[in-house]
């Protein structure tokens, strides 16, 4: 049995939609990977506890949750 792919309008199917969503959380997902190594490394550059390495990437995350949380 296949799936047959349907038209969203006159422009885009939904296997293209699939694709171009999975393209942009990709770069999403890279963008915030990138924000995180940034936190890291300064992290490391300021000598600091393990305990203060774990508060700061807990607020870290912390504060990209509610960015997320208000958009939607």
């Amino acid at each position: 049995m296949s799936v047959k792919s349907i038209k969203l309008n006159d422009e885009i199917s939904d296997t293209e939609f699939v694709a171009l969503s999975m393209q942009a959380r990709k770069g999403e997902r890279n963008h915030l990977l990138g924000l995180l190594r940034i936190q890291l490394n300064q992290l490391k550059n300021e000598s600091v506890t393990t305990e203060e390495i774990y508060a700061s990437l807990e607020a870290w995350i912390h504060n990209r949750e509610l960015i997320t949380n208000s958009e939607v």
